[in-house]
């Protein structure tokens, strides 16, 4: 979708220069340096090889930082050094002397022609391998002081392409009758002489002399948008939702740290939880929703790579990622530096992004769909829920009878959980047996022997129960039936997915298994009243909310797009039932990780609660209920809350009660 300006009648903005802070990270500056200096085997420089191989001296791991004395533009380069002065004889060196340790240089940073960042160092420091001040035989010190802070003055970071991918955004945001005095305003980017060090990078100002512009419109309140609108403010989310996508598996491939993973999922899916609030409320959103989502989560995503690259988690990707980053804070820095100009985060924008990030990625970043990805469900190890034995059908195939005999004679129990005060740990010892015993004694006998089976047991008994509920709506005369067969497809989908986190496939911590079922429960509950289909028209078809949550579950099909087989989702009541459980898995642990210091004791009501705020809202909103929330996700919080304390109270749900009540 090609950006625009909103512009207006109104009165005109005056020339002004816009200062833009663009800050160069210090890592980003070692692996550029890396790339022109470092390139001998090993990532070293070869600084000094003398007549032998006994008379060398070679430097390798480089780290910029801000100096702490020199003054505020000052910055230091740490780098190894190893020297070695001495006469080869055979193969040995006489008289050698070799000296290893660390040498530090301070200089300041400044702006030379053509926009190149380059530093003046003079002060040299020599430290040992102890990082304890040291001194060198004047010969190895000037070949140091000689060799080494010349190449160092040499070196010059190009400040060009970060300027020309920002003239480019530029440049898709303005109006074809302003492009002129655009181009102009582009032509003048200078950056100013003045250059702070700051903890983590060097900032230099960009300045531009911005023409005349109308002030941007502001929309009539109260419009409604046209079809042709809202079709476009969907593609521009849906762009959005891509390139995100797209950002994050390759980050997330090229960086194999669980904990930088973690954190990509959950700016992805905080994302997405956002992103179906505006598709759902498209006046709420605002006349430009990617731009309010890219700055907001635009920081996370740079704190995130930021903190991975300290932790060298990179690699040989450092540089591109890292300059992907600093592309995306100068266009953030320029929202904020010049919001008059109305800038817009184009398509164009995006793509430009994401080419920095890959450049030799094929395809287009911003491709949107919703089938499913491997890579992605690989990189961030979602698991295939377990499948009925029904194919995925057209919807003219009758539902099913209602009146044939639906299950076993046995009744379904009661979940007769009773509170929990203490849900870290829970009680060890003899008479407390392990978790899956504990879950399973929700069950009769023989269903507990059903779910203790293994593998393909536990999907047989699964699959057992998924026939009986194949295209069923609950009526009047199935009811009871009906709630038995999804009471008990819930209770025997919760206790699979713990029989994968027993065997190391999801990370929930078995001690939360007690909380866990009845989350499931209490979540089917307050979600779909326990319901996968219902009738429309003559017609069955699946259960579905106006912002595109499915099945008896709810999984929202735009949060979980790429993750889970749409399709199934919607006429698969075991598939549906065992992603939402998986889903529930996932942000319990999300849960756990978040919870607040002040609450050292989980109560399993709490972690309950914080797990299906990150439900319903995202991994973000897990703390939700702590704090003064709008009044509509209060109700939403409590009722929650009540169907919890229900079920572990033994309630029994009323589904056809329920479903008349309904409205999502």
């Amino acid at each position: 979708m090609a950006s625009v300006i909103l512009l207006a009648r109104a009165t005109a903005a005056r020339a002004s220069q816009v200062r833009i802070p663009m800050t160069i990270d210090y890592i980003t500056l070692r692996e550029a340096l890396k790339r022109k200096l470092y390139t001998a085997p090993g990532g070293r420089a070869e600084l000094w090889n003398g007549l032998n191989d006994c008379q060398y001296l070679y430097a390798e791991n480089p780290e910029f930082s801000r100096a702490t004395a020199g003054g505020a533009a000052t910055v230091q380069l740490e780098t190894a050094n190893s020297l070695g002065l001495g006469v080869a004889m055979g193969s040995q060196c006489l008289n050698a002397v070799q000296w290893s340790g660390i040498v530090q240089a301070l200089g300041v940073p400044y702006i030379a022609p053509g926009l190149q960042l380059k530093f003046h160092f003079t002060d040299l420091n020599v430290f040992d391998s102890a990082h304890q001040k040291t001194e060198v035989v004047s010969q190895g010190f000037d070949l140091i002081k000689g060799d080494l802070i010349p190449r160092l003055n040499d070196f010059s970071y190009d400040l060009k392409p970060a300027v020309q991918q920002l003239a480019a955004m530029i440049t898709d945001s303005i109006p074809a009758d302003a492009a002129d005095r655009f181009r102009a305003a582009i032509a003048s980017l200078t950056a100013e002489q003045k250059i702070v060090a700051l903890d983590d990078g060097v900032r230099v100002t960009l300045v531009m002399t911005v023409p005349d512009v109308p002030a941007p419109a502001i929309p009539a309140a109260g419009a409604s948008p046209t079809p042709a609108e809202l079709k476009a403010f969907q593609d521009t989310l849906d762009q959005w939702d891509a390139f995100l996508s797209f950002s994050i598996k390759h980050l997330g491939a090229a960086v194999g740290d669980q904990q930088f993973r973690d954190q990509l999922l959950q700016i992805l899916l905080d994302s997405r939880y956002r992103l179906v609030q505006a598709l759902n409320n498209p006046a709420a959103a605002g006349p430009d929703p990617v731009r309010i989502l890219f700055l907001d989560e635009w920081t996370q995503l740079h704190d995130a790579v930021r903190a991975a690259a300290r932790r060298g988690m990179l690699g040989a990707h450092a540089l591109e990622f890292m300059s992907f980053i600093s592309a995306g804070d100068a266009l953030f820095a320029l929202d904020q530096a010049a919001p008059a100009l109305g800038m817009r985060i184009s398509a164009a924008d995006l793509r430009r992004l994401a080419h920095i990030m890959a450049p030799g990625a094929t395809g287009d970043p911003l491709q949107f769909n919703y089938r499913e990805d491997q890579d992605m469900k690989k990189l961030f190890s979602v698991p295939e829920p377990p499948r009925s034995r029904h194919p995925i059908e057209e919807e003219s195939i009758p539902p099913s009878d209602s009146s044939a005999p639906a299950r076993p004679p046995n009744p379904m129990p009661s979940p007769k959980l009773g509170p929990s005060a203490r849900l870290f740990p829970f009680p060890r010892g003899p008479e407390k047996r392990g978790l899956g015993v504990r879950l399973l004694d929700l069950l009769s006998p023989c269903e507990a022997d059903a779910a203790e089976d293994a593998g393909a047991m536990q999907i047989n008994r699964l699959q057992d129960v998924a026939d009986r509920l194949y295209r069923l709506v609950i009526n009047d005369e199935n009811a009871d039936d009906y709630r038995h067969d999804m009471g008990l497809l819930l209770n025997l989908s919760a206790a699979y997915q713990l029989s994968q986190i027993a065997s190391g496939m999801n990370a929930l911590d078995t001690d939360n298994g007690r909380v866990y079922v009845t989350l499931v429960l209490a979540t089917a509950w307050q979600e779909s009243c326990w319901r996968q289909f219902v009738m429309d028209g003559d017609r069955v078809r699946w259960l579905e909310s106006s912002s595109g949550d499915i099945g008896v579950m709810q999984v929202n099909k735009h949060v979980w797009r790429g993750f889970y087989d749409i399709d199934r989702l919607k006429w698969d009541v075991l598939y549906n039932a065992g992603a939402g459980c998986e889903i529930l898995a996932r942000m319990m642990q999300f849960a756990a990780i978040t919870q607040p210091k002040y609450d050292p004791v989980m109560i399993s009501s709490h972690l309950a609660r914080s797990t299906y705020a990150g439900y319903n809202g995202g991994p973000g909103a897990c703390n939700r209920w702590r704090r003064r929330e709008p009044v509509a996700l209060k109700q939403i919080d409590l009722s929650f809350l009540e169907k919890y304390h229900a079920v572990e109270n033994g309630t029994q749900i009323d589904i056809l009660s329920c479903s008349r009540s309904w409205s999502h």
